[in-house]
């Protein structure tokens, strides 16, 4: 089981809503969203989620963005009675109060003494990758590793356009663990930014040889200034198009990546918001599909998603 971890950010959301929708979505990935926002893209991609049975975590106590500041919520959802979708926390000193899924990190107590009534609730815990925590007795584990390699600018990728991503979803099961979690295609510190970028990148992850997962990064080149994001664009989707053109025997097509594809044709510039959306859930998309096929991943969800 893969669940990746999202900061609930509205095309990160937009990203999981298009997938379900088109029947592209493999319930052996259980998003786990922290609330950086109150919104109504977030009111409803709970809803969805909570109408389809499929399986979601929210983190009741979040950490980061504007979510936590305001106790009365503008868009409350409302779930079915017995709902898939269920509480998470993360673990800190001030904070153990019960849920369903109890996430740990650097904050969090460092003593089994400290949690032992969270053990004693038999959730699911998920732990990063560090000795304090792989000792925690706990019946379901589910291991955090950070797999994107952030760049301090956005220019930085194309120095080094291909990264090792994760092999978790081969070995996670025989380490002993009830699943994998990562913070997807981004990393896992929190920034909100907007606004024009010196550069583009789009970032796209595939399976190798040996199907480790690795991550393409197409990097715009006219990176002197914020202006024209068109062209930056443009410079980015042509190396992406070209590399996929040479691989696609080994590349699943996914419906984010032919949606980006597709604006080599329209000319258009979609936003950055929108290649995110796109490129996460391409991501999305080829991990269902590995975790729904095996080594028959290349059959894609388009005739199996939910």
């Amino acid at each position: 089981m893969y669940y990746p971890y999202l900061r609930g950010k509205q095309f990160d959301l937009l990203a999981l809503t298009a997938l379900i929708q088109a029947k592209r979505w493999s319930p052996k990935i259980v998003p786990i969203i922290e609330p950086v926002r109150d919104s109504a893209t977030l009111r409803k991609t709970i809803e969805l989620f909570d109408q389809k049975s499929l399986p979601l975590y929210i983190v009741e106590n979040p950490q980061v963005g504007t979510f936590k500041l305001f106790n009365q919520k503008k868009h409350l959802w409302s779930l079915s009675e017995v709902s898939t979708v269920k509480k998470a926390r993360i673990v800190t000193e001030a904070d153990l109060g019960p849920a369903d899924l109890f996430l740990f990190n650097e904050h969090s107590p460092r003593s089994v003494q400290d949690i032992q009534h969270l053990m004693d609730l038999k959730a699911q815990m998920v732990i990063p990758d560090q000795g304090r925590f792989r000792i925690l007795p706990a019946e379901e584990r589910i291991l955090l590793r950070e797999a994107f390699q952030p760049r301090k600018h956005v220019s930085d990728y194309g120095i080094k356009e291909d990264d090792f991503f994760t092999d978790n979803h081969l070995y996670y099961s025989e380490d002993g663990f009830a699943g994998y979690s990562d913070y997807t295609i981004e990393g896992s510190r929190y920034f909100d930014k907007g606004g024009p970028s010196r550069a583009i990148a789009i970032h796209i992850t595939y399976f190798d040889a040996y199907l480790n997962l690795r991550v393409k990064h197409f990097v715009s080149d006219t990176n002197d200034s914020a202006k024209d994001q068109g062209l930056k664009f443009v410079e980015a989707l042509e190396k992406l198009s070209r590399w996929y053109r040479r691989n696609q025997d080994q590349v699943l097509l996914t419906m984010g990546l032919q949606e980006l594809l597709n604006y080599e044709n329209e000319g258009k510039f979609p936003g950055l918001g929108t290649i995110k959306k796109w490129s996460l859930a391409h991501h999305l998309e080829l991990l269902g599909s590995f975790l729904e096929h095996g080594d028959h991943w290349m059959e894609g969800m388009k005739q199996h998603g939910v």
